[in-house]
């Protein structure tokens, strides 16, 4: 498990046991179904807590250094593939909570989306690491078909990415965006 859930799972437990101290310190509980009933509302208000917080919260109150990409994006993609060299624009669609990051890149040709994910530290800088899978459109699927891919962004500004790719069809190059939509 990353360590990033493994901290989220932990906060929230702290989380749980500190509501329950304090919902048996207000109301005792008389019998082990009250108490149980505490540990529920607990657990309970902690869930609704950490989803909210997961999804939303955590732009705006940060529990931790986390770069925030989320947006929309228009850019370049420069690539090479049987020694030919070509470029194409490209819009970029990055949804992020979190715990997680889905990329949807956009080309004349083709449309890739997200397999996984991996936002990571290197060096004190941020890098993601994600996995994807083409979806070409068919006027294009005998020329380009189907491929998976993996990609490396450098998130040192989060208002422009760079970084490189390569995938199963041997194809490699280098990606750059700007933002255009927070």
């Amino acid at each position: 498990m990353k360590d990033s859930i493994k901290q989220f799972l932990l906060i929230g437990v702290w989380i749980a046991i500190a509501l329950f101290v304090l919902r048996c310190s207000i109301a005792k509980p008389t019998s082990l179904y009250a108490a149980f009933s505490c540990a529920g509302e607990a657990v309970s208000v902690t869930v609704a807590f950490m989803v909210l917080y997961e999804r939303l919260l955590w732009r705006y109150i940060p529990l931790r250094k986390t770069p925030k990409i989320y947006g929309e994006y228009s850019g370049t993609i420069e690539y090479k593939y049987n020694g030919e060299s070509d470029v194409k624009d490209t819009s970029v669609i990055i949804k992020q909570s979190l715990l997680s990051v889905r990329v949807r890149i956009t080309t004349n040709e083709t449309t890739s989306f997200t397999i996984t994910s991996n936002l990571r530290e290197e060096n004190g800088e941020y890098v993601l690491y994600y996995t994807y899978i083409t979806n070409p459109k068919s006027k294009h699927s005998d020329d380009n078909p189907i491929q998976y891919g993996t990609c490396r962004l450098d998130l040192t500004n989060s208002d422009e990415l760079q970084g490189i790719y390569w995938t199963s069809r041997t194809t490699k190059g280098d990606i750059y965006m700007k933002r255009s939509v927070k």
